[in-house]
């Protein structure tokens, strides 16, 4: 089984963890093109490609990065311009990112930008007209969907399985990958990906992936910042140190390990690879 690997391109203070505002941005030491080379040099080391949902500003301020992850030939997706949430942002507004972050990511690799991510997960029931823009943008496929709650993000109910939504008895092109959970009961279990990643053990997380891959493939996702333990320690709540700082000392190891026991490839790939999803649809009072 193939499963996705993918990479969202944030450095450590552009976050939803501190939540700090882009007027402050260049106040904060800039650690993101050093970390995305590991994980670059990491993958070229185990032969492996992925997907990269880089910040627009992040292609603005450094476009020679955006030129090496799309020269070592993997796939280049958006992550929005700012690392905004989406109900932050009218549609107007977040229109604009869209096209916005394609367009420069595009002039930049030379290659078609056909996927998104939202900042955080934070697609919700009150923003999935957002689905019909991407298609109308030209994106094919959207990563934004958490299929369980946090205080964050997340939609409760929604499938864990990739699927057309339908919105306004339309069935849309675009195809929707949630971020892979294990379902055991009634109880969807987060592991594959950032602070999730971080703070379960290695071998659970291999488990869980196993599992996973007797039905379906999945998808791990991890941050650049994610395996730098000398990034800033900040003053923050308790909460948001343990959310932001927890177990950042064994995610390189546990991606490596992944990286040795699984196979991966770029997110469209797998997408490419099944013929046929499901149409589901969704509602902005709710998935059902």
């Amino acid at each position: 089984m193939i499963n996705a690997l993918t990479v969202d391109v944030e450095d450590w203070y552009q976050t939803s963890d501190f939540h700090f505002p882009i007027a402050n941005w260049h106040r904060y030491e800039d650690r993101v093109v050093e970390n995305t080379r590991v994980l670059l040099e990491l993958f070229s080391f185990y032969r492996v490609k992925g997907t990269f949902f880089t910040l627009g500003c992040i292609a603005e301020r450094h476009p020679d990065l955006v030129e090496k992850i799309a020269a070592d030939g993997h796939e280049i997706g958006s992550h929005g311009g700012w690392h905004q949430m989406l109900h932050e942002m009218s549609f107007e507004q977040i229109r604009e990112d869209l096209f916005q972050s394609k367009k420069i990511l595009e002039q930049i690799s030379g290659k078609p930008v056909h996927m998104f991510r939202a900042p955080s997960w934070s697609m919700s029931p009150q923003r999935y007209q957002v689905l019909q823009v991407l298609e109308e943008l030209g994106y094919l496929y959207d990563s934004s969907m958490q299929p369980f709650r946090t205080p964050l993000s997340g939609i409760k109910g929604i499938p864990i399985h990739p699927f057309h939504p339908v919105l306004d008895g339309e069935a849309l092109h675009l195809v929707e990958f949630p971020p892979t959970v294990l379902n055991i009961g009634c109880m969807n279990i987060p592991f594959s990906g950032g602070f999730y990643l971080r703070a379960l053990p290695g071998k659970f997380v291999e488990w869980a992936l196993k599992r996973v891959n007797e039905e379906r493939s999945g998808m791990i996702y991890v941050h650049p910042w994610e395996i730098d333990m000398d990034q800033p320690r900040l003053e923050a709540s308790p909460i948001i140190r343990f959310v932001h700082y927890y177990n950042l000392e064994t995610m390189k190891n546990k991606l490596e390990r992944l990286l040795q026991v699984f196979t991966f490839s770029p997110l469209g790939e797998v997408i490419r690879n099944h013929h046929s999803f499901p149409k589901v649809p969704l509602y902005s009072n709710g998935n059902r």
